[in-house]
């Protein structure tokens, strides 16, 4: 039991557990204005963070420890981590969101022993010191202090198609669980709201505009990036 439990909770599947357990709970638990705004701050800090690592990052090249990387070993999982909350924060299960770290460390936690198993092998002696110097994935008081630095090796070039691509998915999977919160709280008659649309009440189809286009764009990306990849 405990190894089914743990082959399932991969990173992949962990992410669509949180997706499905949020729009879930949105039908049935309620968030004020205040809650919103905090689950689509920690979604655009996720995100920020999201393509900043990957704008650092030159993978199986270099050991990265400039700009995020010299505050956080691992700032890409620390991207997920905000990203996955603010969907339980969005979806207003407190429950949810008390669990989702034991959930986050199940999964993610064979993954950073594999890699720094790998980066130890690599580089041994940098990745002692790295290790002993930098947090793992939430940052201390004194990593903070390298806060001069936040943007140090970042590249915008490193930045594909594809992980814009999941950026818009990421924001589009946050907007269709703030529209179930909108729909629950002004009752299914503001569906109407979806098709004719007013001035004075446009909430609910600002979100599905919005949550539409993130998603259609999303899918535009990834499909550009897996043409150009048969293409060479």
């Amino acid at each position: 039991m405990s190894q089914t439990i743990k082959n399932f909770l991969t990173r992949s599947n962990l992410r669509n557990l949180v997706l499905l357990l949020s729009l879930t709970s949105g039908a049935f638990y309620s968030i004020r204005e205040e809650g919103m705004l905090i689950g689509f701050l920690l979604l655009a800090v996720g995100c920020f963070l999201h393509l900043l690592s990957k704008g650092v990052l030159i993978r199986n090249v270099v050991l990265s420890r400039k700009g995020i990387y010299g505050i956080i070993r691992h700032p890409y999982y620390l991207s997920n981590y905000l990203i996955d909350s603010s969907f339980c924060v969005l979806s207003g299960n407190p429950y949810l969101l008390l669990v989702y770290p034991f959930f986050f460390f199940w999964a993610y936690g064979p993954t950073l022993r594999k890699e720094e198993a790998y980066l130890s092998s690599k580089h041994d002696n940098i990745v002692t010191k790295y290790t002993s110097e930098i947090p793992q994935i939430f940052p201390d008081q004194a990593s903070f202090n390298q806060w001069k630095t936040f943007f140090e090796g970042f590249c915008m070039e490193r930045i594909t198609r594809k992980e814009c691509g999941r950026i818009a998915r990421f924001c589009s999977s946050g907007l269709l669980i703030a529209l179930i919160q909108e729909i629950k709280a002004d009752g299914l008659s503001v569906l109407t709201d979806l098709i004719h649309p007013t001035w004075h009440d446009c909430d609910e189809f600002l979100f599905a505009l919005l949550a539409i286009t993130c998603y259609l764009a999303g899918l535009v990306l990834i499909k550009m990036t897996k043409r150009n990849r048969y293409e060479f």
